[in-house]
């Protein structure tokens, strides 16, 4: 009876641990530090050209506004090239932006070098 009783509290725990771990970790999010809302927002792998969906779908008004955080949970860290657009009519390319679990990835004017209007 003992055994069962501890294996059934030892079992609950792992349960309860997995819980609270899993509520602990943050989403990933993209932080606009530029000077321009994001209307559009991409990644691919690091070297391929395969752009995924636009992320910026994700928000409320489908941008990320400057000094706001758009919450990504279904993106898996990795390295990642972006494209984004800029409401101000700028489309800009980032290289190699490595992305970590619960990161916050800030996006910054001075990161805006690969530019076209």
């Amino acid at each position: 009876m003992k055994f069962k009783v501890a294996s059934a509290l030892i079992v609950s725990g792992v349960f309860l641990a997995n819980g609270v771990i899993a509520e602990s970790a943050k989403p990933i999010r993209i932080w606009n530090l530029t000077a321009s809302t994001i209307t559009d927002f991409r990644l691919a792998k690091t070297g391929t050209k395969d752009f995924g969906p636009n992320l910026t779908l994700e928000d409320h008004d489908k941008t990320i506004e400057v000094d706001e955080r758009l919450k990504l949970p279904k993106l898996e860290p990795g390295v990642y090239d972006a494209r984004l657009t800029l409401k101000d009519g700028r489309t800009c390319q980032l290289s190699a932006v490595s992305i970590e679990a619960s990161a916050v990835v800030s996006i910054d004017e001075k990161d805006l070098r690969d530019c076209a209007k």
